[in-house]
């Protein structure tokens, strides 16, 4: 089977990450707004895993080092490193709530808020589009094994792929094989969800 590629340069691209920072307000006390990913920058000085990425982005560049060796994905087994973005803030929000959400269930955390950061940022270059593509193995919603040999199959000769998200009907998403995929990711704006024991809300 063969799929083209599509050339996503200057799309938007939209990460949602948890942050240990409550809200914007409290760090504004110490902090201005602007200055935020001045903040993460001087963080990634102290972090040898990040800086191990070069001058990636100190965003890009924790998505990569945090993937390696971490915990299996769609189309990352752990041993390689990957960005997911996704191409609409509310796609970015749904695949983070849904995991979060299963976490959460599994683990009968009781009610707790919690706190995220939304990114964006810019794609840069091709990407190998199979959002249309018939791959019901490699979009299973509860296996890994067919996108993952997938993904080992192409991550050498292909910058990404841009994929449909399972999570989130109707949304796409990008996977990034290289740090240069994503440029220029930075702070958007907070995001606050709420867990009642069964469900998380914004």
């Amino acid at each position: 089977m063969t799929f083209k590629s599509v050339d996503l340069t200057g799309a938007q691209a939209w990460r949602l990450i948890p942050t240990r920072v409550p809200t914007a307000d409290l760090l504004a006390r110490v902090a201005d707004p602007a200055d935020y990913d001045l903040l993460n920058a001087l963080e990634v000085q102290t972090n040898r895993r990040i800086q191990a990425f070069g001058h990636a982005n100190a965003y890009v560049a924790a998505a990569f080092a945090y993937s390696l060796g971490g915990t299996p994905s769609r189309f990352n087994d752990g041993t390689w490193g990957a960005i997911y973005v996704a191409l609409e803030p509310e796609t970015a929000l749904e695949e983070v709530r849904f995991w979060q959400t299963r976490y959460l269930k599994g683990d009968r955390s009781p009610a707790t808020r919690m706190d995220f950061r939304m990114l964006v940022g810019t794609l840069d270059g091709l990407f190998l589009d199979i959002r249309e593509a018939r791959l019901p193995a490699v979009y299973a919603p509860d296996s890994y094994e067919a996108s993952q040999r997938f993904a080992r199959e192409h991550r050498l000769t292909e910058r990404g792929l841009a994929y449909a998200s399972v999570r989130a009907p109707g949304g796409s998403a990008v996977v990034g094989f290289r740090p240069d995929t994503v440029r220029e990711l930075r702070h958007h704006h907070q995001v606050v969800m709420s867990w009642d024991g069964v469900r998380l809300e914004l």
